[in-house]
């Protein structure tokens, strides 16, 4: 396993750039609910896809924050509790050593007993309750972080989509200034010539630059919020092409009371104090009305992933056959039958075309995580 570092340091809200590492995964103790086999591909330096949540979870330091907050808060009343309950042990074995000299001392020591263990059991509810009250804060911490992550993996990936051809347009625009160098030598081609081109050249480059410039930055968020130091040496994986016959078991109408059970905002309105009639009624409209915008946003979601579904399949036939048509291009310029320029212009078409299976693959992708989060509350109600 190679060496990596990564980091569980407290850190504002929001932050992006995190401080020195505190802690290693390796120094991290495995959930007892987690499965080895999970837990070992966490403390790779490979990022998967499908270990965000879990990522996020375990390493992000805002969740950890608050999670460690949360628990640090417990803690004090489990101590507590834990506390009188010793007590409590020792007033019972005193009052058994004195139950049958003095019987007054016995019942006051069982008394004491009983009052320990009572006032213990008061600070498990508090315990319950500090739990309780933070769980929905915690899980939309998480859930939110987690969709963002995904949002930035998939937006990289869009990007590096579109990298290749970027890198051929380098290569033809320089291609293009070489062959007009050589024109004006044999005053085929003017000085005006060569400067467009070499104008080119530059764009080109600059455009380049720009995108790996965009994906070094977002690819260090990434580590970021998935606990890595800034600097550290993460490989991300790909993201797999979008399963087609799970939304088949998409259904607005089925997944609606899942959607409206899990959404943050409701459960927010849920809880607001309604005393009085017109209160009541207040706060049972403004429900109503959310309930509503969750079923709008889940059928519009649910939507875009049928007329999704319709664009990564065209694109796929429009990859297959320039796939093909690019087969023929390979073979005739390795015979001969096609000049550079040429062969980099008809590389370019194709890989709009690599580039736009690409896209619609991950659109698609983003468009059923979209969905999936609407139905575990994420649902954009606002």
């Amino acid at each position: 396993m190679r060496c990596f570092k990564r980091t569980v340091t407290l850190g504002l809200a929001g932050a992006l750039i995190l401080a020195s590492p505190v802690n290693s995964m390796a120094e991290t103790e495995k959930p007892k609910d987690m499965d080895q086999a999970v837990w070992d591909r966490l403390q790779d330096n490979l990022l998967e896809y499908d270990e965000i949540r879990d990522l996020v979870e375990h390493y992000n330091p805002t969740y950890r924050q608050i999670a460690d907050k949360i628990e640090a808060s417990a803690q004090t009343y489990k101590d507590a509790a834990q506390e009188l309950r010793n007590y409590a042990d020792m007033m019972a074995d005193d009052a058994k050593e004195v139950k049958d000299d003095n019987p007054f001392l016995y019942k006051a020591f069982q008394g004491a007993a009983d009052g320990y263990r009572k006032g213990a059991k008061q600070y498990d509810k508090a315990v319950d309750s500090i739990h309780n009250r933070s769980r929905n804060s915690l899980r939309q911490v998480r859930d939110m972080t987690s969709s963002g992550v995904q949002m930035a993996m998939i937006g990289y990936y869009q990007a590096q989509a579109s990298r290749e051809m970027l890198d051929t347009l380098v290569e033809l625009s320089q291609a293009a200034y070489d062959s007009s160098v050589t024109q004006q030598t044999l005053g085929m081609a003017t000085a005006t010539d060569v400067q467009a081109a070499e104008k080119s050249l530059q764009a080109a480059r600059g455009q380049l630059q720009s995108l790996d410039d965009t994906m070094t930055n977002v690819r260090h968020q990434i580590c970021n919020m998935t606990g890595w130091t800034y600097d550290a040496d993460v490989q991300l994986g790909e993201i797999p092409q979008p399963d087609l016959a799970r939304i088949e078991t998409m259904n607005p109408e089925n997944d609606l009371t899942k959607a409206i059970g899990n959404n943050f905002t409701l459960i927010e309105q849920r809880s607001i104090s309604g005393k009085g009639d017109a209160n009541r009624n207040a706060k049972f409209r403004l429900i109503d009305e959310t309930e509503a915008k969750v079923k709008i946003e889940l059928e519009t979601l649910y939507q875009a992933i049928l007329e999704g579904r319709t664009a990564y399949e065209a694109a796929g036939t429009a990859f297959q056959s320039a796939q093909i048509t690019m087969n023929g291009n390979d073979l005739k310029y390795q015979m001969g039958m096609l000049g550079r320029l040429e062969y980099l212009q008809a590389k370019m078409a194709y890989l709009q075309q690599k580039a736009a299976y690409r896209t619609a693959a991950l659109n698609l992708t983003q468009d059923m995580e979209n969905y999936d989060w609407a139905v575990e509350g994420l649902a954009d109600v606002n």
